[in-house]
């Protein structure tokens, strides 16, 4: 199983680089057609910026697994107990799981809406559909890693192996 989301992690990695490197490319296409050439090529911008879309999105989980979320970390100093810091991490990840099964849910919702109503994006008549699938796909590929994280963390603390993989902060922000 670990080889597994290992290879997965490897892939979504590898995609969000060659979808950065193919945004540059196409955007600096753009900017030389415009203004070398004076002429305008109107479906890279639209693409461009479907493409920042789900960089971003596909970003979160991504994020999520390096533990590289920005996150106040102010009630875990006003508590010195690493059994109180333990219950309200998992009340952080139980909040954060259901925002994000929220998020699919209604993604969802919005992708059914988006189908039945066949909606075209303006420049490259392209399904809009592709475009908002983003949020839903994100939202439940980062509420996986929500609750293998919090399983990984409960089999942790049950069989007394150790703590949690150490967040940016709580290492003194130092990498």
């Amino acid at each position: 199983m670990k080889k597994f989301f290992k290879l997965y992690d490897e892939l979504e990695e590898k995609l969000l680089v060659f979808s950065l490197v193919f945004s540059v490319v196409l955007i600096s296409f753009q900017i030389i057609m415009r203004y070398i050439f004076n002429a305008s090529v109107s479906w890279s911008e639209e693409l461009a910026r479907y493409l920042f879309i789900w960089q971003t999105w596909l970003g979160v989980s991504i994020a999520f697994h390096y533990h590289e979320h920005i996150k106040v970390d102010l009630i875990f100093t006003l508590f010195k107990s690493a059994g109180f810091k333990k219950v309200i991490d998992v009340i952080i990840q139980l909040i954060w799981l259901g925002f994000n099964l929220f998020l699919a849910y209604e993604g969802f919702k919005l992708l059914q809406s988006m189908n039945a109503r066949h909606a075209l994006s303006a420049g490259m008549r392209l399904p809009l559909i592709y475009v908002y699938a983003s949020l839903p796909v994100s939202s439940v590929i980062l509420a996986l890693r929500i609750f293998l994280d919090m399983i990984g963390m409960n089999r942790t603390a049950s069989t007394g192996q150790g703590e949690k993989t150490a967040t940016y902060m709580e290492k003194g922000g130092e990498q």
